[in-house]
């Protein structure tokens, strides 16, 4: 398995005007999943990534904390419940919220340079 490339957190979630929930925040990222259904996260998401999710609901925190997702991103406004913030504290998983679409986030995460394994080829 290929060593994913690390790319700075901060400037990233800059590029997406993204709000914190938490008050851990990562300094690196391995990459990026997108995804909203959570079958689909567990069997496909990699360690040290960020994921766009409009979900918001307690599993997304124990889905990250099962892949070791460093960060969620919830797009479209999204914004759980104080309790799941606090879990997600504890687990260590940074929460972020954007008021971009998911897809508008996913390509200001590209144009910023988190592009995946496979963008030179």
């Amino acid at each position: 398995m290929k060593t994913p490339a690390m790319h700075e957190f901060p400037p990233l979630m800059a590029a997406l005007g993204a709000e914190p929930l938490t008050d851990h925040m990562p300094d690196t990222l391995a990459g990026c999943y997108i995804s909203d259904l959570l079958s689909d996260v567990l069997a496909h998401a990699e360690p040290g990534m960020v994921w766009l999710t409009i979900q918001i609901h307690r599993n997304v925190v124990s889905v990250a904390a099962t892949k070791d997702i460093t960060a969620i991103l919830f797009t479209c406004g999204r914004r759980p419940e104080p309790d799941i913030i606090a879990e997600a504290e504890e687990e260590g998983i940074a929460l972020l919220t954007t008021p971009l679409t998911t897809y508008e986030a996913a390509g200001k995460l590209w144009e910023a340079g988190l592009q995946g394994e496979h963008a030179d080829e």
